[in-house]
């Protein structure tokens, strides 16, 4: 028996051989995947992150090189067991991703544990998924505060704030604490004093400062609070304190739009968060910590256009013939001796101020990324694949300096703006296409922009018109870079400002800039 079973074993092996085959065949093939993007290799990645310390500058430096190298497209995978990180550092694959493509990649990765907490269970704008809350909030925000015709109701606070400013800069304090205070009135409906604003510009900051090293707690949050257990307490302090600051706010608001008939005030921020009812979880309204935290993120706008205010005033003082032409411009229009300060409508006909504000964005983008970018499903970009679940990191900076958009993209001209440039009629929004990016681009664009530029336009345009900027004797203004949540000078723009006209009295005020617009007395001073 056991003979003549090993006598049958080769036909039987023909035979599973044949009708296997056939079978093989029945099976679908499936399209084999494209491939992933160019992998930087983890070792040298990490080795030359180590040795330059693990600034953020320098992972900028070690990306650019690896662009240079392998294209505008990359892969990192520091971990198998987490999805990869895609770098974009291209115009015309940003604008393939995140316009033609937008609904694709408008997810955000998944949330750590500090930004979970801070943001009430991602219960806010900027880090909700893309989703029917994501679009209620943003819905809300663009309606009821930054539609144009609640921007005009605000006119006054922004002259407020102007004079703010031009007071403020008299008496050595900030750019961030006149935003701030325009951003406050916008948000609780109330003028706060130097007090209010002062603390809660010092617990935004500390926040925000705090945002870069979230991401430590990311792997296993219960050991790493423990292991950095005083940053985590830091945290909960800030934003305990930053809660006994709002919510009385919010409770005056809510006492008075009880006891006041619709129409009878001036709507803020805060009355459409009251007015809330969240229809995707059954109608319920917000929570007190949802609010605050929707405060902080509106209240957040501060850091960004003060970053980009102080990035242009530097270049205004250390660019030959800039600030003479914006002064011009603004003479040739209203004079130098009307007693009123520039006005939003004077701005529509200052080409020139709008080309230098454009230019300063290009050339020193507050942000350097946009907030990560997720993928609903996998994608195919550019004959790569972009797995479902991968971070996308999309370079401002990179795009900005393009030689491809950007004749010598790393130098300072406003004209480029004017009638002819290469940058006439640009598109922030992207639709158009993307030639720069400082507020983002598709469904993530900030709903804020058109406010920003409004402001920055209108402040430059005040604090050329009131002083003359020159740099401290014998001194060069330095362009080096600082990243922290925006990216700040590395060293305060050390100036001095000669008043320049008769309604007040003249004087020259010596002042350095520290970082988030700040100004403090120059220790030569």
């Amino acid at each position: 028996m056991t003979a003549a079973l090993w006598a049958f074993l080769p036909l039987i092996a023909v035979f599973i051989f044949f009708t296997g085959k056939q079978h093989l065949r029945l099976i679908p093939v499936k399209k084999s995947k494209p491939p992933l993007p160019p992998v930087i290799s983890v070792l040298p990645f990490l080795s030359q992150l180590f040795f330059r310390r693990f600034s953020l500058h320098e992972i900028e430096i070690i990306l650019r090189r690896f662009h240079s190298l392998h294209g505008p497209i990359l892969t990192l995978r520091l971990s198998p067991l987490t999805p990869p990180s895609i770098f974009i550092s291209s115009s015309h694959l940003s604008h393939a991703a995140l316009i033609h493509h937008a609904d694709s990649f408008a997810r955000r990765p998944p949330a750590v544990e500090p930004i979970l907490f801070l943001t009430a269970g991602t219960h806010d704008i900027s880090s909700s998924d893309y989703g029917p809350l994501w679009r209620f909030l943003r819905q809300n925000l663009s309606a009821e505060t930054l539609h144009p015709s609640r921007l005009r109701s605000f006119a006054r606070g922004r002259r407020w704030s102007v004079y703010l400013l031009l007071g403020d800069i008299r008496s050595h304090t900030g750019f961030q604490r006149a935003i701030l205070s325009i951003l406050a009135l916008m948000c609780f409906g109330e003028k706060l004093g130097n007090r209010e604003i002062s603390e809660i510009d010092s617990l935004q900051s500390f926040l925000l400062s705090l945002f870069t090293s979230f991401n430590v707690f990311a792997v296993l949050p219960a050991v790493t609070k423990l292991l950095f257990y005083k940053r985590w307490k830091r945290i909960v302090f800030a934003r305990q304190r930053q809660a006994e600051i709002f919510l009385p706010m919010i409770r005056a608001r809510r006492e008075k739009k009880q006891g006041t008939k619709d129409g009878d005030y001036d709507r803020c921020y805060v009355d459409s968060l009251i007015d809330l009812q969240l229809p995707v979880e059954g109608g319920r309204g917000l929570t007190d910590e949802e609010m605050v935290n929707l405060c902080h993120e509106f209240l957040s706008g501060a850091a960004t256009t003060a970053t980009a205010l102080e990035w242009t005033m530097a270049e205004i003082v250390k660019q030959n013939g800039v600030q003479s032409k914006i002064l011009a411009e603004i003479e040739s229009l209203i004079g130098i001796e009307e007693e009123e300060i520039v006005k939003e409508e004077d701005l529509e006909r200052m080409p020139y101020l709008k080309g230098v504000v454009m230019e300063s964005l290009r050339r020193h983008p507050p942000s350097h990324f946009v907030l990560p970018h997720s993928v609903t499903e996998e994608f195919e970009l550019n004959g790569y694949l972009i797995p479902n679940g991968a971070e996308v990191h999309f370079s401002v900076a990179n795009v900005h300096w393009d030689r491809w958009n950007w004749e010598e993209p790393m130098e300072f001209r406003p004209e480029r703006f004017l009638a002819g440039g290469e940058g006439e009629g640009v598109d922030l929004t992207g639709s158009r296409g993307i030639k720069m990016m400082p507020f983002g681009a598709g469904r993530r664009l900030c709903p804020g922009y058109k406010f920003a530029m409004l402001h920055l336009e209108l402040l430059v345009a005040n604090l050329v018109r009131e002083f003359e900027w020159k740099a401290e004797a014998g001194e060069e203004v330095d362009l080096s870079e600082n990243f922290e949540f925006t990216t700040v000078m590395k060293n305060p723009l050390r100036v001095h400002a000669v008043q320049r006209r008769k309604i007040q009295k003249k004087g020259t005020h010596h002042f350095c800039f520290q970082r988030g617009g700040k100004v403090h007395f120059c220790n030569l001073c």
